[in-house]
């Protein structure tokens, strides 16, 4: 973990979790923290293009 929170681009809520519990972490690939946003998928590109507030909803692009 780098120490990095991240924030909503518009409501500025943090998006950090709390740390996963020890017995958690292998099951989620090593993950030491989970992101509290949503993933917004394309089917045409196959990847992730936009994440989704929790608290108020918009969307921003996924910086590539």
């Amino acid at each position: 973990m780098d120490g990095r929170i991240e924030y909503c681009p518009y409501c500025n809520v943090s998006l950090q979790c709390e740390p996963l519990p020890k017995e958690l972490r292998n099951i989620m690939v090593m993950l030491l923290t989970a992101q509290e946003k949503f993933a917004i998928s394309s089917l045409e590109e196959d990847r992730v293009t936009k994440w989704e507030c929790p608290d108020c909803h918009k969307q921003w692009d996924r910086i590539k």
